[in-house]
């Protein structure tokens, strides 16, 4: 299973709210997430930078199939006037995928 880092902003005033909402993830986003085969998945914030780690074996395939997943888009939706968007309207994501070292 390969492991992924991915680095967003949440729009500085909403912490609180950014973590609010992750009390309470939609149980339908949640069983979307684990059929497109994402599992460890944690995210970490430090003032408004948010850091996520995942674990799954092809990250691009399951993003793929998570753009065309209606819990996914709603969750999505339901985000966006919290975190930091791009140009297009999509968060801002930054991709970490080279590993340079792991302990097992």
């Amino acid at each position: 299973m390969a492991r992924y880092m991915f680095i967003m902003e949440c729009k500085e005033g909403s912490e609180e709210e950014y973590k609010r909402r992750h009390q309470s993830v939609h149980s339908e986003l949640l069983k979307a997430l684990k059929e497109v085969g994402i599992s460890n998945y944690s995210i970490f914030m430090d003032g408004t930078k948010l850091y996520a780690y995942m674990e799954v074996d092809d990250y691009h395939r399951a993003m793929k199939e998570l753009e065309r997943n209606p819990a996914n888009r709603k969750w999505q939706e339901f985000m966006s006037d919290i975190l930091a968007m791009d140009e297009k309207g999509d968060p801002k994501m930054y991709l970490i995928d080279q590993e340079v070292f792991h302990l097992k």
